[in-house]
């Protein structure tokens, strides 16, 4: 509506300065130049979509594909522009079953696998066919998708369902979720989609390798190396439909008076960590802990998620060889209280369980 008044506006100058006579003889002047250079596309044609910015349903921009190869999907979200007939375009959702409902026409269109310049055209069609527009000319572009999309989830930094068009390196999809979060462990889990499945399938055929990969069927991948070099074979393709969780990892946290506290991540050089080692590695006790009082915090196996155990720690008999060192298990707080009067020691408990499992947000991680 913006662009037909402006139009009109233009027309009312250029009438008042010229006078209708002369925007008459120009306005035929370029009719006929149009004639000149070809002839009038056919009823219900597609407009090339503008190129834009669209915004998909996980807040993330998406690429546009190209109109002669992205099929529409269920549940897709659809720019639909119909010149000069406003309540027509708008934005519209496919329906689960593929189909899509337009206003002014009698009945739903069904859309899947339809390209974005076909379903234009088939639009087109519908409204001359209804005797409603005999030359519309129609635009759609895809604002949102569900299927043509790898779904990246777990420890990295902006999970999302990030839309592509084809196959797609992993690195390239870790990237574009912003990377890996602190907590993240080594490993990755791949479950692949239909189209995944069917390209390891063909694969498989071709080399003569025995690849399980099978829809919904997932596998793991450790990652951290081709984060690190960025060209380990680990870098597999990806297809849409597939998710990627990336697995937080194992660690112990060491708090209270020490010198860094804080996660650890128990890498292959800390599978076997002990309390006086857990308390190396954070710089060790500082001036004002209190030795005599430092425990772990377990999850109790029998209980709810939310309760851990008390398991004490004699800390001088250990430094002494008197008794064994403890080893610590995966998350595990080792809690070290301070021995100042004012703090209780429950309240200080509870203080160090909350850090522990509210996540990194509070808590530094050391790999």
């Amino acid at each position: 509506m913006v662009h037909k008044w402006l139009r009109v506006w233009n027309r009312q100058r250029v009438v008042k300065a010229w006078g209708l006579g002369a925007v008459i003889l120009l306005l035929a002047a370029l009719t006929s130049a149009g004639a000149q250079q070809g002839p009038d596309a056919p009823a219900g044609q597609a407009v090339a979509p503008a190129k834009e910015t669209s915004t998909a349903v996980v807040r993330t921009e998406v690429p546009k594909a190209p109109s002669g190869d992205y099929t529409v999907s269920p549940e897709d979200v659809l720019d639909v522009m119909v010149m000069d007939v406003p309540e027509v375009s708008r934005v519209y959702r496919v329906s689960s079953n593929g189909y899509l409902t337009l206003p002014l026409l009698p009945e739903p269109i069904l859309v899947t696998g339809e390209t974005l310049d076909q379903l234009a055209h088939l639009i087109a069609s519908k409204f001359h066919d209804a005797g409603m527009l005999n030359n519309a000319q129609v635009t759609v572009s895809l604002r949102e998708t569900r299927l043509h999309a790898v779904i990246v989830s777990g420890e990295v930094k902006a999970p999302q369902a990030l839309p592509i068009y084809g196959p797609t390196r992993l690195l390239e999809i870790l990237v574009k979720a912003g990377g890996l979060s602190p907590a993240a462990g080594d490993d990755v889990i791949i479950m692949r989609g239909e189209t995944g499945a069917r390209a390891d399938l063909a694969e498989s055929a071709q080399t003569g390798l025995v690849n399980p990969s099978s829809n919904g069927q997932s596998f793991t991948l450790n990652v951290r190396k081709l984060l690190e070099t960025g060209g380990d074979t680990t870098n597999i393709l990806l297809y849409p439909g597939d998710h990627v969780t990336v697995l937080r990892a194992e660690m112990v946290y060491i708090l209270g008076a020490v010198g860094r506290p804080g996660g650890y991540v128990l890498n292959e050089s800390r599978q076997k960590i002990t309390v006086i080692k857990a308390l190396a590695l954070a710089g060790d006790v500082n001036s004002v802990a209190k030795k005599n009082r430092i425990i772990i915090l377990r999850q109790d196996p029998a209980g709810p998620e939310d309760k851990r155990l008390e398991i004490p720690v004699n800390y001088k008999e250990i430094v002494k060889g008197k008794i064994a060192d403890v080893k610590l298990k995966p998350d595990d707080i080792l809690y070290v209280p301070e021995s100042t009067k004012a703090k209780a020691l429950r309240t200080s408990v509870s203080s160090a369980v909350g850090i522990a499992t509210g996540g990194g947000e509070a808590l530094m991680i050391y790999h």
